[in-house]
Order: structure tokens, then sequence, then C-alpha cells
């Protein structure tokens, strides 16, 4: 597990801002911006809330979440968006015990403040996916369901962040 303090906030702000480059560097050539790194999300996430990322996979456990709260003994999954709507997917033996969901393109910037939401487990699992699948549904068929978190569960039930993160040093 890793373990954050104030002093990585300037080394991802870094990060940041090298990601940010890049993708304006690919949209001039007509080309797509690049994923928003996990290991830049997760880090950013676990500065904020002061959680633990998990380094790799853990012997003999589902290791499939990306953070651990000490001070609550849970497993946290972390998803994020850099653009929206965003498009998410879970894998079919995922296994968390809170979700957040990160915002980085916050009010319609990328300027290193991020909105981090809890997301009810129910909500997830019991979204649909298509007219006759929940998530829970078809990862039970070993499918990786895909929706939008922010805009069927952040906009249609108004949800608002639990915390605003800002990487600018």
């Amino acid at each position: 597990m890793i373990a954050f303090s104030p002093g990585d906030q300037k080394p991802l702000w870094n990060l940041y801002q090298n990601w940010r480059k890049l993708c304006d560097e690919l949209i001039s050539l007509h080309g797509r911006g690049v994923n928003l790194p996990e290991a830049l999300s997760e880090s950013a996430v676990c500065l904020d809330r002061n959680l633990l990322r998990k380094g790799g996979s853990i012997a003999g456990a589902n290791s499939s979440f990306d953070a651990y709260d000490v001070a609550t003994n849970k497993r946290i999954q972390i998803k994020a968006c850099s653009v929206l709507p965003d498009l998410t997917s879970f894998g079919p033996t995922s296994e968390w015990d809170i979700l957040y969901f990160v915002d980085f393109y916050r009010q319609g910037k990328w300027d290193g403040t991020f909105d981090i939401y809890h997301i009810p487990n129910g909500d997830i699992y019991g979204q649909r996916v298509n007219s006759t699948e929940t998530v829970r549904d078809q990862q039970k068929l070993g499918k990786r369901p895909r929706f939008s978190i922010y805009t069927e569960i952040v906009r249609k039930k108004s949800l608002r962040p639990v915390s605003t993160g800002d990487l600018r040093s």
C-alpha cells in the first residue's frame, strides 16, 4: 500500500500538467486526448481523502479495489472521468465497500481541481445498462457492464460532492 503526504501534491500537479499538455498536442494533430491515467486519479483521491493506494495485487484475495481506508477498514473503488459524459466499466468480479466517482472535468474545466462523489453501491449494482439487464446482471454473466455514472447517477440523483480536491501547488 502506498501512503501520500502533502509533499506529493506538487509531483501530482506536474503529472497532471504533463497529461494535459500531451492531450492538447494530440488534439492539435486532430487526434483524441489520452485517458486520465489511473495512477494520477487514484493518487489524487488518496491524497485528498487520506487513503492508502493499492500498489499491486494481494495474494489470495480479490484485489479489484483501488485504495484502502485504514480508519474505517473499507476497500475503496475509484472511478474517474476527464470528459463528460463519462463511460465507466466494471469488471465481472469487481469488489469494493465504497465507490468514489471523481470528475476531473469539473465545471467544464481542466484546471487541476476535481469533485469526489460517494456513489451508493445499490445505485451501481441496480443501474440498468440496457433494457433488460442491470450492472449486477451483466457481472453475473461474466460481462463488463458500461454506463455513465455522471449522467445516470450523479445528475439524475442531484448528488453533491463529498469534497473538492485541488492539485495546483
